[in-house]
């Protein structure tokens, strides 16, 4: 299995108060700017249609990308190798033979081996025939049954002579050459290195080119929003399109990195897939809520008051004060949840950069604050007003 890289990118969203907090902070940097642009920037609105979407939460994780069947293949029995038909590269299909060590000796085996059993089940056969007692009879049964057994084991044995592959996929590494003498392993292994002969290098590794996983890591302040099952959309170095998948597993155990706690996750992709890379970097966006068909106004749009929040919605071309109930937010989109319906009209805060570096006047109603207050008590940011102590539309600091 691939090692996990950097800790995950988490993004929280914000939600009531925090989110009109955000809103204020936005308007005040479009507002005023900052001093090293000389562009300066005015505060305008446009309004807006309300409709329908789908909005969701998510955590940001960054991985790499991995092969989701990795084979590391050994022989099970000793011998010279005598044949490497396995390349770097190739394709392969499962059952194909890899390679081939001498099987004069295991031949002779299986050959050894059914003669006898042929020769006890003579004997068996005579028991019968010659009326033979119980505890002959018995005895003779055992020996077929344990000769037998050792023709199975003979035949396995030969069987293993061949490396074939258990995964139709690519050959990713080839470690034997004709000649080469092998001390032979117990079994081969599904994603593990083990070597023949070597802690790193198996005889043969082959890998999937179409079943993918990614690895990522997620911290400690996110691993309990996600689950086993939840949609991720994966951006892959390389790739053309946007991929998707599901989590397949949240490690329990947790690794440190300048003392913060970040945990494995495993992500399954959807799908046969090609043209990837193993080890490509991965930028993974777990999705662990998600409505569809919910109405969706920009973060922009709400305002704060001592009684609640409110948009201001246009009625026969004039701006109402419309108090509203807000859901979800992800990013600069909100759910509203009572207070307008799909069709409605409302006004949106956004900011205009004029292409020659200078700002005009714009008409603001009463020249207040956009969302209505100044964030943190009041103050606006560094505690002064820019050039003249005046706001961009022209309005007191109200």
């Amino acid at each position: 299995m691939k090692g996990f890289l950097r800790r995950a990118r988490v993004h929280p969203w914000l939600t009531g108060g925090t989110a009109a907090v955000l809103a204020a902070g936005v308007t005040v940097a479009v507002y005023f700017g900052t001093k090293s642009d000389p562009a300066a920037a005015q505060a305008t609105t446009t309004t807006q249609t309300v409709s329908t979407g789908t909005i969701r939460q998510s955590v940001s994780a960054s991985g790499t990308l991995a092969p989701a069947d990795e084979e590391s293949l050994d022989f099970a029995v000793s011998g010279t190798v005598t044949h490497v038909y396995a390349k770097q590269g190739q394709r392969v299909r499962k059952g194909q033979v890899l390679a081939k060590v001498d099987s004069a000796e295991l031949a002779a085996n299986v050959a050894s081996a059914k003669a006898n059993v042929a020769n006890v089940k003579a004997k068996v056969d005579d028991d019968a025939t010659n009326d033979a007692s119980d505890t002959q009879t018995a005895a003779d049964k055992a020996s077929l049954k344990a000769a037998r057994n050792q023709l199975a084991s003979a035949k396995d044995q030969l069987a293993a002579a061949k490396l074939t592959s258990p995964i139709s996929g690519l050959v990713a590494e080839v470690n034997l050459s004709v000649g080469q003498s092998v001390s032979g392993n117990s079994s081969s292994s599904a994603n593990d290195n083990s070597a023949n002969g070597s802690s790193s290098s198996p005889a043969v590794l082959v890998i999937s080119d179409k079943s993918w996983i990614v690895n990522a890591t997620v911290d400690a302040s996110s691993v309990g929003l996600i689950k086993v099952g939840n949609q991720a959309q994966l951006t892959v170095a390389g790739a053309s399109q946007t991929l998707y998948g599901t989590i397949a597993s949240i490690g329990l155990v947790s690794s440190s990195s300048s003392g913060a706690a970040s945990y494995p996750v495993v992500v399954d992709v959807t799908g046969s897939q090609t043209g990837l890379h193993d080890g490509s970097s991965v930028t993974a966006t777990l999705i662990y809520k998600q409505l569809a068909g919910v109405l969706v106004v920009p973060l922009l749009a709400l305002h704060r008051s001592a009684t609640g929040t409110y948009v201001n919605k246009v009625v026969n071309g004039k701006a109402v004060a419309t108090p509203v109930t807000i859901g979800i937010s992800s990013g600069l989109q909100v759910q509203i949840t009572s207070g307008l319906k799909a069709g409605d009209t409302i006004q949106v805060q956004q900011a205009v950069r004029r292409s020659n570096g200078t700002t005009g006047s714009t008409t603001r109603q009463g020249g207040n604050f956009p969302t209505g207050n100044f964030p943190a008590g009041g103050n606006l940011p560094a505690g002064n007003l820019p050039a003249g102590g005046n706001f961009p539309g022209g309005g007191g600091g109200n």
